[in-house]
């Protein structure tokens, strides 16, 4: 009875080996399964940058292009930029300072995260995510420029961000109506030196500066610089 019923089969299984483009194959080894269940997904990507942000460091590869370099290290979030600056601040034999900005992370949606790659050994960067704070909805990062405000020889980095607030404009028949006022602001931040580990890192300056509140653009915020200088303060 069990031979009689098995020729059936063993048959069809003859008879398809025959067709043109058909195989029987063996299951994949285990090995095998394995490296097909390895994902290059958003979570991998994510673990990556957390890890760049963690050790504070990034290692580039020779002649790797910037937006390569920082597709790389941050693959979450420089995609989500759209502002890159490649600046040489200060002098070094280590090529250009990186910037670029994304909308904050948690506690800080509002408002922007400046992320500053410094290079202080060869093809070695240090990182650094500086906050920007929200002007009250959602802000952005209207310009990015570096200024020697404390006429010291070392220039700061100086963020000119805005937003657009809702404020009451006026009164008809009772009835309130809105509009949009654009507030500007300048965070200025101080190079700092190297850390205790040893890498360069910028500070935010603890000097206040309301002169500088609402210019909307980079050469309002120049002459204002000029017109108060701070020779060596906030050091």
């Amino acid at each position: 009875m069990r031979t009689s019923s098995f020729r059936p089969v063993l048959l069809a299984a003859l008879l398809l080996l025959g067709l043109p483009g058909f195989c029987l194959s063996a299951p994949p080894a285990p090995a095998e399964v394995g490296a097909a269940l390895i994902s290059q997904g958003p979570d991998d990507d994510q673990r990556r940058e957390d890890q760049t942000t963690k050790q504070g460091t990034a290692q580039r590869l020779p002649g790797e292009a910037d937006t390569t370099f920082l597709r790389r290290v941050l693959p979450v979030s420089f995609p989500n930029s759209a502002d890159l600056v490649a600046y040489q601040c200060r002098p070094s034999t280590f090529g250009q300072q990186l910037f670029f900005s994304v909308p904050g992370g948690e506690g800080n949606e509002y408002g922007r995260d400046l992320f500053v790659l410094d290079p202080y050994q060869a093809d070695t960067y240090a990182v650094q995510v500086l906050t920007l704070e929200s002007l009250g909805d959602e802000t952005g990062l209207a310009a990015l420029f570096f200024a020697d405000v404390d006429q010291n020889g070392q220039k700061e980095l100086l963020t000119l961000l805005e937003c657009s607030l809702r404020e009451p404009a006026f009164k008809k028949q009772g009835t309130q109506y809105y509009g949009r006022v654009t507030q500007y602001q300048t965070v200025v931040f101080q190079y700092a030196g190297l850390s205790e580990a040893g890498r360069p890192h910028y500070r935010l300056d603890p000097v206040p500066r309301p002169y500088l509140d609402n210019l909307p653009t980079v050469a309002a915020v120049r002459q204002a610089l000029a017109k108060h200088p701070s020779r060596g303060r906030g050091r």
